[in-house]
């Protein structure tokens, strides 16, 4: 990988996060509208398949994290920085979202009064014997468990590499049967074939940076040709989306169009849209608040005849909505608190580090 292309933010991975946070809307509102009594919008269920906007960020961030931190690895002076990166990240926004479910379910019908340990987890995103407060909160689980493990590689690469050897050769015999599933929540997200889809990715950032891979525009545009393939297959219950067997195939088409994408941009600048820009941009804030959008917007829909409206055009409404909440959650809380967060992540560590001296 060339010097100028490592350093500046591949423009084509930025736009394929946005769209992967767009099509989980996507799906999230026809569920809701579904669950309301208005059906599914589309005949031929193509916003079904949304929820492998999953499937897509899990490849993806396993990308990022390796291309990211090629130079870190076996470098254990590099955790400090690594620890803070993904931590301000991360919990910035997550935390005033976890709040604000946390708020709702209080307020709701069904009682709840989460334990101490569920709370501890729910705030540091820790697999537990529960689903979490935030609906989608569950694949931040499976990031935190890998950026954990990633760690690992930072200490040391062998080490690295035996303990990531381990983590596949466990989901793989679990799903082969060969070992047999744990009815314990936490091991279950721990064994996972979700997990298999950040090793896809780190595959991919480690293609990237050693070799050309030919035919960089044509990979891409298979990879994602696939992608839609897979899912207009699930869309007619050809295969079944939520098994274990699609996140194989999911996985693979996300892997090629990544490496083919990457390559792409190493071979000349991709002129992106600025749309897709700010999607991009913005697609954490539009993954984590969407639900919380669609379900406020939906109540206040309601009561301007919202219902009366044709299933499609509500349809497209909602993730309209929901998107342009994503955007402005993005713009006026999570960046302004990421970049809170990181200076007094560096304050602190400048005090540390002059009391050690």
């Amino acid at each position: 990988m060339s010097a100028s292309t490592a350093k500046h933010k591949l423009q084509g991975i930025e736009a394929a996060r946005g769209v992967a946070a767009s099509l989980v809307v996507v799906y999230h509102a026809a569920r809701h509208l579904d669950r309301n009594g208005s059906g599914l919008p589309w005949a031929l269920g193509i916003e079904k398949f949304g929820h492998a906007g999953v499937d897509f960020f899990f490849v993806l961030s396993g990308f990022i994290i390796l291309f990211a931190h090629w130079g870190d690895l076996g470098s254990p002076a590099a955790l400090p920085r690594y620890a803070e990166r993904r931590c301000t990240r991360i919990f910035p926004l997550y935390w005033p979202v976890l709040a604000a479910h946390a708020v709702l379910a209080t307020l709701g019908s069904r009682a709840w009064s989460p334990s101490v340990g569920e709370v501890v987890a729910n705030l540091l995103l820790l697999p537990s014997s529960s689903e979490p407060i935030v609906g989608v909160a569950w694949t931040l689980q499976h990031e935190m468990l890998f950026y954990g493990l990633f760690v690992a590689l930072l200490v040391s690469r062998r080490l690295g590499l035996v303990l990531i050897g381990a983590w596949v050769l466990w989901i793989v015999a679990t799903f082969a049967g060969m070992l047999e599933a744990s009815e314990l929540r936490t091991l279950r997200v721990c064994a996972s074939v979700y997990n298999l889809q950040f090793v896809m990715g780190m595959a991919a950032a480690w293609i990237s940076r050693r070799w050309r891979a030919p035919g960089a525009g044509a990979m891409a545009l298979a990879g994602a040709l696939a992608f839609f393939a897979v899912g207009i297959a699930e869309s007619r219950a050809w295969i079944d989306g939520y098994a274990d067997p699609a996140r194989f195939l999911y996985g693979v088409a996300a892997w090629l169009f990544v490496v083919g994408i990457v390559e792409r941009e190493r071979e000349s600048e991709l002129n992106v849209p600025r749309w897709l820009a700010v999607l991009g941009k913005a697609s954490y804030s539009i993954y984590l608040v969407h639900l919380l959008v669609l379900g406020l917007a939906y109540k206040l829909f309601e009561r301007i005849g919202f219902s009366q409206l044709d299933v499609h055009v509500q349809h497209l409404l909602l993730v309209a909505v929901g998107i342009v909440g994503g955007v402005a959650v993005s713009k006026w809380i999570e960046y302004p608190a990421m970049g809170l967060a990181r200076t007094w992540w560096t304050r602190v560590a400048g005090r540390a580090a002059r009391s050690g001296a």
